[in-house]
């Protein structure tokens, strides 16, 4: 595969996958090979190990061999990026119902910026679900831009140990990588906010990455 044809989307949302890393930044020179990665990774493994596995799939995946004192690995403790992502908080959810129309609005904040998406649709059981988790998306992906796009794919609500839960499953896409995130949130008393809050946990780690970055 030529340089040429690689994107920097194709690359960073393969590496983002490898166990430990939650964020990548490659920077090409004007040849259009990479002359720098940095890396945002976990404690939990050797950066030695993480390093290799770089190499080995940039070599497998777009055939390509570059001096490994080109990657630069930071490691950060996940609890504090966890705590970090806690600064995301639910502003305000807003519902209205118009005939068999339904519109759901979300507010995001953090750091004072507050991000609002909005969502419509008929008002079925299903559909109203659906619809507070693509608002919440919608909120979202103001937040992280086009570092990767947000899909719902299901909702469901379950009961586990005398618990309602909800349970979302968000697709996350990221150049030509696509992963399944799932989130889930005990309900306690109102179900919109349990959905939004799982829709949250779902996409949990992309958000982190977009806090580090």
């Amino acid at each position: 595969m030529e340089t040429k044809k690689i994107t920097v989307n194709d690359v960073e949302g393969i590496l983002n996958s490898i166990p430990g890393v939650l964020s990548t930044k490659i920077v090409f020179n004007d040849n259009e090979d990479i002359e720098e990665l940095h890396v945002i990774a976990t404690t939990s493994r050797n950066p030695k190990q993480i390093s290799r596995d770089i190499q080995s799939i940039i070599f497998t995946k777009f055939n390509l061999d570059f001096d490994h004192k080109k990657i630069s690995i930071a490691q950060i403790d996940a609890l504090e990026k966890i705590k970090a992502d806690r600064r995301i908080e639910i502003d305000e959810i807003f519902y209205t119902v118009n005939g068999n129309e339904l519109k759901v609005g979300v507010k995001l904040k953090r750091n004072e910026t507050v991000y609002t998406g909005v969502d419509e649709s008929l008002n079925t059981t299903n559909n109203s679900y659906r619809v507070i988790v693509n608002a919440t998306l919608k909120a979202i992906q103001q937040l992280v831009s086009e570092y990767c796009f947000f899909t719902a794919e299901d909702v469901e609500i379950i009961n586990i140990g005398k618990k309602e839960v909800a349970i979302v499953a968000v697709c996350c896409i990221s150049g030509s990588h696509e992963e399944m995130l799932v989130g889930t949130a005990t309900i306690k008393g109102d179900l919109r906010t349990a959905i939004v809050k799982s829709t949250l946990d779902a996409v949990n780690r992309r958000l982190i990455n977009i806090v580090c970055d």
